[in-house]
């Protein structure tokens, strides 16, 4: 007699192939969110510190809307002064990166640019060779200099146990202040009376060529893009970027997995020392021809900036250094036209860091037992918009008080900015204990804010109104998103229950 499948035994498996469909799409999504949460938090780090720079230039009496301006036009108008910025950066970028895939931190990448760059200037004036080798041995022995610099803080971290951030520090001191001897008194050029020790000048056989008749950008960008394929090659296709990502994620797991973590750790700096010495050479033979002390305008700890922007990826550190090497090209714009200090496109790029960074301490302090981070961590979706309202206390408190501080300001102004002070302070302090009433006291800084801007602007000038204005912006926005949050948990727990 022949037997029926029951409709159970018809839909188990049916119930099952649901299942695991359901659990695939979580883990696409878990992916695809994993890929882009970077992406998002790089732009959104981007977007806060230019609109904290902006709170900054107005304070300081300047038009942040004109700087800006003038800022996006020198990107447009000088895309060649773009990349010719963003060459050096993009490999001392990813010198640091590279070492951070192995776990270490290589803080000492502007020493081993200058040792690059002096081997190559002394083989491009010593040694005359064809006009297609000498350049490319110029950048070999630079590219060894710098490695050589790197490989000893790697030795000394793998056998003798000494910090890398230490000892990459002392010796990038010691290779900067040796380059300046060795300019000021043995190689300095002879005959020649200069305000700033320099070497002779190579040999036109060793220049890098510029492109397409540019005054700025050289063929360097080639090797810096080339360099990207190399070690984005390094890491994920070949034995050694196996095993130096294995011992950056956990040294001892790698070691009892049969993996050497001194022999790696020794070769990843020496590596990022290589790297380093490539920036510094073509610089070198691309832009300077010649060694000049202090020539260098930091790009070995810019290099630590873009790694970090770039999350130590090597298409993010392309990324990252053809953005830094925008605000460069833009900024000379904002110095000449807006008259905002050159120094502000430093500005924005620490606070980008610091943006970028703040997930990471977030957590750092959380793995230390903070109550505030675990929090954060634990509860992101209400914790955030929380966080949010407390940067904007602590931001109120003090921009009151420097407003209190400031010559011929009103009485009722000052009264007003006194209020606003100390009920930033009482927000502060509540945010932080979590203790509740955080809408309430956001919302009244939003509303203080507001009179202040309004009261300003019609009785005593608007000297404050745009900074109260913004402020207030940003505090409707977090008051916002605190209610928004507030109701959907209610809901949650309603639903709950």
């Amino acid at each position: 007699m022949e037997q029926t499948e029951s409709p159970s035994d018809v839909a188990a498996p049916t119930m099952m192939r649901s299942l695991e469909m359901w659990f695939l799409e979580k883990e696409n999504a878990a992916l695809t969110w994993g890929f882009w949460k970077p992406i998002v938090w790089a732009i959104v780090s981007i977007a806060l510190s230019l609109l904290v720079s902006a709170v900054i230039m107005i304070l300081s009496g300047y038009d942040p809307i004109l700087a800006y301006t003038w800022l996006l036009y020198g990107i447009l108008r000088q895309p060649d002064y773009v990349l010719y910025f963003a060459t050096p950066l993009i490999l001392t970028g990813l010198s640091v990166a590279l070492a951070f895939k192995c776990g270490l931190f290589n803080i000492g990448a502007e020493g081993q640019v200058y040792l690059g760059s002096m081997a190559a200037a002394i083989i491009g004036y010593a040694i005359a060779l064809p006009i297609f080798v000498h350049p490319l041995v110029c950048l070999a022995v630079g590219a060894g200099a710098g490695a050589l610099w790197g490989f000893v803080p790697g030795l000394l971290k793998a056998y003798r146990g000494a910090h890398e951030v230490v000892t990459t520090m002392m010796l990038s001191y010691t290779a900067i202040l040796f380059t300046q001897w060795l300019s000021t008194y043995p190689l300095r050029e002879p005959g020649q009376v200069q305000m700033v020790p320099q070497l002779p000048q190579i040999l036109s056989s060793a220049m890098i060529p510029k492109i397409l008749g540019s005054h700025y950008l050289h063929l360097g960008i080639v090797l810096a893009i080339a360099s990207v394929f190399v070690v984005d090659f390094i890491i994920k296709r070949t034995v050694l970027g196996y095993e130096m990502r294995a011992v950056g994620l956990n040294r001892d797991a790698a070691e009892c997995a049969g993996i050497d973590p001194r022999r790696n750790m020794a070769i990843a700096l020496g590596l990022s020392g290589a790297l380093a010495g490539l920036a510094g050479s073509e610089e070198i033979l691309g832009t300077y021809g010649r060694f000049i002390d202090h020539w260098s305008p930091s790009i070995g700890f810019d290099g630590i900036t873009v790694a970090v922007l770039g999350r130590n990826h090597p298409w993010g550190c392309l990324l990252a250094a053809v953005f830094f090497g925008a605000l460069r090209a833009g900024g000379t714009f904002m110095n000449l036209v807006a008259r905002v200090p050159i120094e502000m496109v430093g500005v924005i790029q620490g606070l980008i860091v610091l943006f970028v960074a703040a997930p990471r301490i977030n957590d750092w302090l959380a793995k230390n037992g903070v109550g505030y981070p675990i929090w954060i961590k634990n509860n992101p979706k209400v914790a955030l918009p929380n966080f949010a309202a407390l940067c904007l206390a602590a931001w109120s408190a003090v921009l009151a008080f420097g407003f209190c501080a400031v010559k011929g300001i009103s009485t009722t102004l000052y009264v007003l900015f006194l209020v606003t002070a100390f009920l930033g302070i009482v927000a502060f302090v509540t945010t932080l204990s979590r203790r509740g009433h955080v809408l309430v006291l956001n919302s009244a800084i939003v509303a203080l804010w507001l009179a202040i801007g309004v009261l300003d602007r019609l009785q005593f000038g608007g000297g404050t109104f745009i900074t109260s204005v913004m402020v207030a912006c940003v505090g409707l926005v977090i008051s916002a998103s605190l209610a928004w949050f507030s109701r959907r948990e209610t809901k949650e727990r309603r639903s709950k229950s």
